[in-house]
């Protein structure tokens, strides 16, 4: 299907907040960060945003926190719902959904030193595969695989395991609680207040009470902690996917504490896995500064496949 003009609506549906804009092929204008909380659902936001902007986009493209199976897509950690004939109704010619982390794996292989900052140093800088992970209200995880394409899935739900005792005890300890202790039960915003409450039986209110407030000793215990969790599942990722071009990690708190990451053991136990630590150290870590990084990845989508092919 042909559009008729060549802008599309790009937005990125996250569980707390929403990114909007146009893309015309060659620039993403009207951006907009909107607060999930005003709306019932993403059908209403979306309206809103188009009346507001008051540009004709014969397209959109949706990433979405959620797994897309269907037609129907139902988010996990907000109560929205809705379909991809609903977005059409608003006024689409052609409708793309797809998952959050999925459209940032199209970015990946662009992303260069303006949008990146390394973690650590590597000793091998490379093309190949690379993977993204994402702690913000959930954990996202994707891959770019070299040579083919995007590789996308849940892995934000698989077994997070300890390296140590002390780590045991805290997973044990989440797992009375949630009865399976999945990585984003701490690798999220969500997860940072569990994590912090196993560790020093302190409740705290919002993600934003530790990471505002690293001159409190437990929250810097908790950090630390976290940021060895999320080393952890890097580490994985990479070597399931065979990263070699290098892990990024994305989402909504890595971000706003990079000075902490950077002095923390995330880079050493990144590359502490005994027979195969060689093999990681050639890995880089990047944390991705670009501000809407699903965005980015959704023009690349657009640029290499929904302007050249008729999708349904």
């Amino acid at each position: 299907m042909s559009l008729l003009n060549n802008r599309w609506l790009i937005a990125d549906i996250g569980a707390t907040t929403s990114r909007c804009a146009i893309y015309d092929g060659n620039n993403v204008q009207q951006l907009q960060i909107i607060n999930n909380n005003g709306y019932k659902g993403a059908i209403e936001l979306l309206d809103q945003y188009i009346s507001q902007v008051n540009i004709n986009a014969d397209g959109c493209a949706l990433a979405v926190a959620a797994p897309v199976e269907s037609e129907e897509i139902q988010m996990i950690n907000r109560d929205w719902r809705f379909s991809r004939q609903k977005i059409a109704n608003l006024g689409f010619r052609q409708v793309k959904i797809l998952n959050d982390f999925h459209a940032i794996s199209y970015a990946l292989p662009h992303f260069d030193d303006s949008a990146r900052i390394e973690v650590g140093t590597a000793n091998k800088y490379r093309s190949g595969n690379t993977a993204v992970l994402g702690p913000g209200s959930g954990l996202g995880m994707a891959a770019w695989i070299d040579g083919s394409g995007p590789m996308c899935g849940e892995g934000g739900h698989i077994t997070l395991s300890g390296r140590n005792e002390t780590e045991d005890i805290i997973i044990a300890v989440l797992r009375k609680y949630y009865g399976h202790c999945s990585a984003e039960r701490i690798l999220s915003g969500p997860g940072l207040l569990a994590l912090h409450e196993a560790m020093h039986k302190e409740r705290l209110m919002a993600p934003e009470d530790i990471t505002g407030n690293m001159k409190i000793q437990a929250n810097r215990e908790t950090m630390d902690q976290w940021f060895k969790f999320l080393a952890t599942v890097a580490a994985e990722l990479a070597l399931i996917t065979g990263a070699l071009g290098g892990v990024y990690i994305a989402g909504g708190i890595v971000p706003s504490v990079i000075k902490q990451i950077k002095i923390s053991e995330f880079r050493s136990r990144f590359e502490d896995k005994n027979r195969y630590g060689g093999y990681m150290q050639g890995i880089p870590t990047w944390i991705i500064t670009d501000p809407v990084p699903g965005l980015t990845g959704l023009t690349y989508l657009i640029d290499q496949k929904l302007n050249s092919e008729a999708l349904n």
